[in-house]
């Protein structure tokens, strides 16, 4: 069997080919959304470039809630439609995952993923526990894989974490969700942990110190906390981490990931010297009351392989094929 697996961001649209359930790794490749006036023309452009054209089934990662039939980008103008692209590739089988359900999937064999450590348990993770993974980057998302206790194919149910309600606590954070919230209504999580997120905390914590902001984008900002050149952005990078702790906390209580927690995102790579050589990330995350000692059974790893969506594209697809399930 020869399948399409594709991962849509809001920048790039990466693809690859699958063979015998085999990601081929020489077929991976990435185009620049802004190149293109839909998906259908990356798709074509992508198998004429490889010179092929007819496939037995796609699976498609998107920043989006999709529908049997297709999906509407909430980042880019583009529809994407079942028939049309069953009329490009001729494949009948087609599948639209959310992205971070693909990132889900992918949870299934974490140990094929490139990952760095950032929380250690101190037992072993069983083989068949539920794994999450939760990200920071454009937006804010989480998912978890769930094994059935009867047995069978794991499992990832689509979510939409980012816009749950910001937890704060303290005169600071109560400060900052009032700046959120302006103009808004509320502080969603995904107001605060985001790139535009980090860029908002960073000017909050700037103009409480009457400092002007000497970095402009999420990328300065993070880059400027690692090296510890600019204490706003010191300062800014912690309260960001502090938050994320406490949200994958409330996710971990909420979940129960004993398989292990993974975290994924621009924001969070770029910030990963903070979170794994100070001591925020984790004493936010265990920071649950009486709770606290549970907490400590969780371990934590940070992602680090782009590939990851279409790995959980290729992880869906061999999972449909086993149970002859229909296309969603």
């Amino acid at each position: 069997m020869t399948a399409l697996v594709s991962d849509i961001g809001g920048t790039n649209t990466r693809l690859g080919l699958v063979e015998d359930g085999q990601l081929v790794a020489s077929s991976l490749d990435s185009f620049a959304n802004d190149d293109f006036d839909s998906y259908e023309a990356v798709v074509e452009t992508y198998l004429d470039r490889l010179g092929q054209r007819r496939l037995d089934a796609c699976c498609i990662a998107l920043a989006a809630a999709p529908t049997p039939d297709g999906a509407q980008l909430t980042n880019r103008d583009w529809t994407i439609a079942r028939t049309g692209l069953q009329a490009l590739t001729g494949a009948p089988f087609i599948g639209f995952l959310n992205d971070f359900e693909a990132l889900g999937y992918s949870l299934i064999a974490p140990e094929r993923l490139e990952t760095q450590p950032v929380l250690a348990s101190a037992m072993p993770p069983p083989l068949r526990a539920t794994r999450m993974v939760l990200g920071a980057g454009t937006g804010f998302n989480a998912a978890a894989c769930h094994w059935p206790a009867s047995g069978g194919a794991p499992h990832v149910a689509a979510a939409e974490c980012g816009h749950t309600t910001l937890a704060i606590e303290g005169e600071e954070e109560c400060a900052l969700q009032a700046a959120l919230a302006a103009g808004r209504g509320r502080a969603s999580v995904e107001r605060a942990l985001s790139g535009n997120g980090l860029r908002e905390i960073y000017a909050f914590v700037c103009g409480r110190a009457g400092r002007p902001c000497r970095a402009q984008t999420s990328a300065e900002i993070a880059a400027a906390a690692v090296a510890g050149s600019d204490e706003q952005a010191v300062a800014a990078a912690h309260l960001f981490l502090r938050l994320l702790g406490r949200v994958a906390g409330d996710l971990a209580l909420t979940f129960l990931p004993h398989g292990g927690i993974y975290l994924y995102g621009g924001v969070c790579r770029a910030l990963a010297p903070l979170i794994v050589t100070t001591d925020t990330f984790r004493d936010a995350f265990r920071a649950k009351g009486r709770m606290g000692p549970f907490m400590a059974d969780f371990d934590a790893h940070l992602l680090l392989d782009d590939r990851i969506a279409l790995i959980g594209c290729v992880e869906w697809l061999r999972i449909a094929a086993v149970s002859r399930a229909c296309p969603r």
